[in-house]
């Protein structure tokens, strides 16, 4: 029965291994961009159809980054008031705020904005310390079952 547990111990915990490594991945690749209600960006035009104005509340559930970009220059407003005439602009929303953000133009402009949220400290230390105890415990029981 002992010869058997070493063995079954040692899968467990290479599963925690990759399990640890699966999920910083994870963190570090898809969770930026899973932005709640926008996705990881939101296109915008400006047009007659619109009278050259567009509007977009931005809700923070973690802290926000968000850019924009455009192909012509706009005047851009957040929560009513003016910032600046620009073709691009970087914010940082703090967690549970929302900012209206408003661009108004004379001619038509093509936009995209981008948004990507922070990494919360502690799904990192989550995650490390997952890892960390799977690379340890298969290293501790790898180093006994060859000894023995």
């Amino acid at each position: 029965m002992k010869k058997f547990k070493a063995p079954l111990m040692l899968i467990l915990f290479l599963i925690l291994t990759l399990t640890g490594a699966t999920y910083l991945l994870f963190l570090q690749v898809i969770y930026p961009k899973l932005v709640p209600s926008y996705g990881a960006g939101e296109p915008f035009t400006l047009t007659n159809a619109n009278n050259y104005t567009y509007q977009l509340p931005w809700q923070a559930y973690t802290r926000l980054h968000l850019a924009f970009e455009t192909d012509n220059t706009v005047e851009l407003f957040s929560n009513g008031e003016y910032l600046c005439n620009c073709t691009s602009y970087n914010f940082i929303i703090e967690p549970e705020n929302t900012l209206l953000i408003m661009l108004k133009s004379n001619s038509p402009v093509i936009g995209r904005f981008k948004a990507w949220q922070e990494i919360p400290p502690e799904r990192q230390t989550l995650g490390i310390t997952i890892l960390l105890v799977g690379l340890i415990g298969s290293g501790l029981l790898a180093y006994l079952m060859k000894k023995n």
